[in-house]
C-alpha cells in the first residue's frame, strides 16, 4: 500500500538518522572521555610532582577522619577535612621562647611540638602533633632492620647494645616524649639515626598492636598517629654554614620536628620551656588544651622528657655519666639517654660509611671535631704535604680528635654577689646538667680547679664557683680555712715491661727516698699496665686517699703512651693543643729560631711546623700547667694537671724530677712554686723530721717476738721495723724506730680529722705531734726496749734507718 510503504520509508529514514546521530553522541563522548583522563592524568602528575617536592620539606595531616570528625554529619566531615588538608605543617622552627612563638594566636597555650591549628578548623583541639610521612617512616624501618641484621664485628655489638638501650627509653616514654639533641656534629648524626630507626620500628609495633586489638577492623590503622621524631638545636651565630646546610637537608629529606631555638635563648631556657609543655597529645595527635597562658599552672602535669644525646666517655664533660642519667637537682626534671657512651672515634665513622648517611661536608676537609668557625680548625694530624687534609674517617690516632679545636685562654671573673641564678645557669652545657645514677653522691665531690671532673659536683645556681672543692681537701667557708697539714702522696708507675718482667723498676725506690728525706709521705704505690681504661680507674681511686698523685711512665709519642690521656679522661678535662709545649718541643727537637720558639699563640702555621709524634706530645689536658721547678732553663719543666704531676719513665730523667719535685712538696715556699692548689704543706716546725733509730741485734728475729710485742704496744707514738738478715754470720736481726707525725700514724683518716678539727675552730693537739714531742716518745720507747732485750744481743745503736 502507498501509504504504508510511504510510513515505512519514513520510518527507516528516522532510524537511520537516529543511529547517525548516536554514533555522533558515543563518539563525542568517547573524544570528551580521553580529553578528560588525558587531562586527570595531566593533573595528577602535576600533583605527584608537587608532593613530592613537597615531602622533602613538609608534609600534611595523614588521618583520612580524624576523630574529632567522628559522628558527624557529611557536611562536618567535609569541613574538618578540608581544614586538614589545607594546614601544612612545617619541618622546622625557629623558637623564641621569650615571646612564646609557637603559642596560638588567641592566647592558647601549645605543646613546643605540637603545631597551632587554624582558627577556622572546626575542631575543638587547639593544636596538633604532625604525622610522619609514608616514605620517612619506611626508611625508618629499612634502616632498622640494616642495624639489626649487621654482622660487621667491628661495630655490631655497639649497634646491638645502642638499639636496645633506645628501645628501652622508648618503651618508657613513647615518641612524643623523646627528642634528640641534633647539631650537625658527627656524634649527633649517628645517634639521630639510630633514634629515626628505633622511632619507626616502635611506632610501627604500636599501630600493629592496636589493629590486632580491634580484630584487624578497618580504620584502626589511620586512627593511631605516627608522630615525626622530634630534635631541638641552639642557634648560634658563628655556626658553620655547612652544619645548617646539613641540619636543613636532613630534617626535610627524613620529615622530622624540629624546633630551633633562636640566639639569646640559653640551654637552660630552652628546656626548661620544653619540660614545662611537654603536654602529649592523643594516639591521634591532636591536643585539647586550649587553655589561657594565664592557666598554665592548672593544666595537668606535663609528661616527663627524655633527650638522646651523642656523649661519648672521651667527651670533655662527660665525666662519670652513665648510658640513662637524670637531670641535676637545679635543672627541669628530664632524662638524658646516651647510646652512643661507649663508641670510640672508630666506631663512629665506621657506622656513617657503613651504612652510607650523610654528614657534614666539612669532616671530608680534615675537620675531626667540629665546634664554631671562631674556635675550630682542620686536625693537624691529616694534614698533607700540601696545604690540603685527609678526611676524618683517615684519622689514625684517635687521641687526636680534638686536635683542630682552639683553645680560648679566658679570664676568670669573680661572680657577682647578686648576680642571679640563671647567670650560672647560662654557662652550663648538656654533659654539665646530669649526675649519674651509678655514682653515690659522695664520689661526685671529686673536682678540678673549675668544678670539672670525672666526679664533677656540677654547678648549681645554689652555689659559687669558688666553693667547689679542689680535689685536695674539703671545700671550707673562709672562717674556717685549715691550717697547713702534711702531704700525702701516691705514685703510679705505668708499664707493661715491668709487669712482663722485662726490666726492672728503679723509680719507686727514687721516689720513695727523695720523699722520706723531704718528709713527705709516700701512702700508696701502684704499678700498673699501659692500659687507659686501668689508668684512669687507678687515678680515681687513689685520689680519694691522698693530695697529691705522682705518674711515671707513658708520656712518649707512641701508641703505647697513654698516660695523659687517661689523665684527661680521669679528671674529665678535655684534650687540647698545649701551645706553650708546642713551642718547647719545636725548639728542644727541630732547628727553630728564638723568634718561633717564644709564640704561644694559638698560631696555625706553629702547628702546622709539627711533626705527628710532636703534635702528640703538644696535646695535653686542658688547665695543664708546665712547672720550671729549677732556674735551668735547659731543664724540661713538669708537667702538672690538677694536682697530678706526670713524670717520665725513663729511670734517669725520672730520678731527677723527683729529687726536685719532692723538694717542692715538702718546703712551704718550694711548694707554691710547684703549683699546688692549697696550702698543704707543714709549717717550719712541723716540717723538722723525726729521729730514726737503728738497733742491729745477733738474736734471732724469732726469739725477739716477745719483747718487741710488749714494746710497741706501750709505745704507740713510735713505729717500728723489724727486718731478718741471712747472709750475714754476726748480724742476725734489724729493728728500726721512728717517730710518728700523727696520732695513731699517719692514715687518711687522721689526716680528715684534723681537717675536721680544724674547720670546727678546734687546734692541732692531740693530732699532730711537734718535733720536742716526737723525739720524747722516741727516746721513751728506745729505753723500753733495750731494757726487754738481752744485752749481749745487742750489737749496736745508731741513729739512721740503712738496712745495709
Amino acid at each position: 500500500h502507498p501509504c504504508r510503504r510511504h510510513h515505512n520509508e519514513t520510518t527507516i529514514m528516522n532510524a537511520s538518522f537516529l543511529y547517525i546521530a548516536l554514533i555522533l553522541c558515543c563518539h563525542s563522548v568517547f573524544v570528551v572521555a580521553l580529553v578528560t583522563a588525558e587531562a586527570f592524568n595531566l593533573h595528577q602528575a602535576t600533583t605527584n610532582t608537587v608532593s613530592s617536592r613537597r615531602k622533602a620539606h613538609q608534609t600534611y595531616l595523614k588521618n583520612s577522619v580524624p576523630s574529632s570528625a567522628r559522628g558527624r554529619s557529611s557536611t562536618q566531615i567535609a569541613s574538618v577535612m578540608t581544614n586538614s588538608l589545607e594546614v601544612v605543617l612545617p619541618n622546622w622552627r625557629d623558637v623564641d621562647v621569650h615571646h612564646a612563638a609557637e603559642d596560638g594566636d588567641d592566647g592558647t597555650v601549645c605543646s613546643p611540638f605540637c603545631h597551632p591549628l587554624s582558627k577556622t578548623s572546626s575542631s575543638s583541639a587547639s593544636s596538633t602533633a604532625a604525622s610522619w610521612s609514608d616514605a620517612a617512616l619506611q626508611s625508618g624501618l629499612d634502616l632498622y632492620e640494616r642495624i639489626k641484621s649487621c654482622q660487621d664485628p667491628f661495630i655490631s655489638s655497639a649497634l646491638t647494645s645502642a638499639i636496645h638501650d633506645l628501645e628501652m627509653a622508648y618503651r618508657l616514654y613513647g615518641p612524643f616524649c623523646m627528642v634528640g639533641s641534633y647539631n650537625g656534629g658527627k656524634d649527633a648524626v649517628v645517634i639521630f639515626h639510630l633514634m629515626r630507626a628505633v622511632h619507626a620500628h616502635y611506632c610501627h609495633e604500636m599501630q600493629q598492636k592496636a589493629i590486632e586489638s580491634n580484630n584487624g577492623e578497618e580504620g584502626t590503622e589511620s586512627s593511631v598517629m605516627i608522630p615525626r621524631p622530634r630534635v631541638i638545636y641552639f642557634n648560634n651565630k658563628d655556626e658553620f654554614p655547612e652544619v645548617l646546610d646539613l641540619l636543613q637537608d636532613t630534617v626535610g629529606l627524613y620529615d622530622l620536628d624540629m624546633l630551633a631555638f633562636k640566639e639569646g635563648v640559653s640551654f637552660g631556657e630552652g628546656l626548661q620551656y620544653l619540660v614545662e609543655r611537654n603536654f602529649a597529645p592523643g594516639k591521634n595527635g591532636l591536643s585539647y588544651y586550649g587553655t589561657n597562658k594565664e592557666s598554665l599552672l592548672h593544666l595537668p602535669p606535663p609528661h616527663p622528657l627524655a633527650f638522646i644525646l651523642g656523649t661519648r666517655s672521651n667527651d670533655p664533660n662527660a665525666g662519670s655519666q652513665n648510658i640513662y642519667a637524670p637531670s641535676s637537682h637545679y635543672m627541669p626534671p628530664f632524662l638524658r639517654v646516651n647510646p652512643i657512651l661507649n663508641w670510640n672515634y672508630g666506631q663512629v665513622w665506621h657506622f656513617l660509611r657503613t651504612f652510607e648517611l650523610p654528614y657534614c661536608k666539612l669532616y671530608d676537609d680534615g675537620y675531626t671535631s667540629l665546634g664554631t668557625v671562631k674556635d675550630t680548625m682542620p686536625c693537624p694530624a691529616l694534614k698533607k704535604d700540601n696545604d690540603e687534609y685527609w678526611p676524618a674517617y683517615m684519622l689514625r690516632d684517635w687521641d687526636q680528635e680534638r686536635a683542630g679545636r682552639i683553645s680560648k685562654k679566658k679570664k676568670q671573673q669573680q661572680p657577682k654577689e647578686d648576680s642571679e641564678p640563671k647567670n650560672i645557669e647560662q654557662t652550663v652545657t648538656m654533659s654539665q646538667t646530669s649526675s649519674t645514677v651509678s655514682l653515690p653522691n659522695e664520689q661526685e665531690a671529686k673536682t678540678a680547679k673549675d668544678g670539672s671532673s670525672a666526679h664533677t659536683r656540677t654547678m648549681s645556681s645554689e652555689l659559687d664557683t669558688d666553693e667547689l672543692s679542689s680535689g685536695v681537701v674539703p671545700a671550707t667557708s673562709s672562717e674556717h680555712l685549715p691550717s697547713p697539714r702534711p702531704i700525702s702522696v701516691a705514685l703510679i708507675v705505668i708499664g707493661d715491661e715491668l709487669l712482663k718482667g722485662m726490666t726492672p723498676d728503679s723509680n719507686i725506690i727514687s721516689a720513695a727516698r727523695a720523699l722520706r728525706a723531704n718528709n713527705v709521705a709516700l701512702a700508696r704505690v701502684s704499678i700498673i699496665s699501659d692500659d687507659s681504661q686501668e689508668i684512669v680507674e687507678e687515678i680515681q681511686r687513689v685520689t680519694k686517699e691522698v693530695d697529691v698523685v705522682i705518674t711515671s711512665g707513658g708520656v712518649g709519642p707512641t701508641h703505647d703512651d697513654v698516660t695523659i690521656k687517661s689523665v684527661a679522661e680521669a679528671l674529665g678535662l678535655d684534650m687540647e693543643i698545649h701551645y706553650e709545649m708546642a713551642s718547647l718541643l719545636l725548639k728542644k727537637m727541630s732547628n727553630n729560631t728564638e723568634e718561633t720558639v717564644q709564640s704561644t699563640t694559638e698560631d696555625d702555621g706553629l702547628l702546622r711546623r709539627m711533626s705527628v709524634g710532636q703534635l702528640k706530645m703538644a696535646t695535653l689536658p686542658s688547665k695543664s700547667e708546665l712547672k720550671y721547678l729549677t732556674d735551668n732553663p735547659d731543664e724540661w719543666p713538669v708537667l702538672k694537671c690538677d694536682n697530678i704531676f706526670i713524670l717520665p719513665g725513663v729511670p734517669t730523667f725520672f730520678e731527677q724530677k723527683i729529687q726536685v719535685l719532692s723538694k717542692c712538696l715538702g718546703e712551704p715556699e718550694e711548694e707554691k712554686q710547684a703549683g699546688l692548689d692549697v696550702d698543704i704543706s707543714p709549717s717550719p716546725s712541723q716540717l723538722a723530721k723525726s729521729d730514726t733509730y737503728r738497733i742491729v741485734l745477733s738474736s734471732e728475729e724469732d726469739s725477739i717476738v716477745a719483747a718487741l710485742n710488749e714494746t710497741v704496744a706501750a709505745h704507740p707514738h713510735v713505729t717500728f721495723g723489724s727486718y731478718p738478715i741471712v747472709d750475714n754470720p754476726e748480724h742476725k736481726t734489724i729493728i728500726t724506730l721512728e717517730g710518728r707525725f700523727y696520732n695513731g700514724g699517719y692514715t687518711r683518716s687522721s689526716s680528715r680529722l684534723l681537717d675536721q678539727a680544724r674547720i670546727n675552730g678546734g687546734d692541732d693537739a692531740g693530732i699532730i705531734f711537734t718535733k720536742q714531742e716526737m723525739d720524747e716518745h722516741l727516746a721513751n720507747a728506745l729505753e723500753g726496749l733495750k731494757s726487754r732485750l738481752p744485752d749481749e744481743s745487742i750489737l749496736s745503736i745508731d741513729q739512721g734507718d740503712d738496712l745495709n
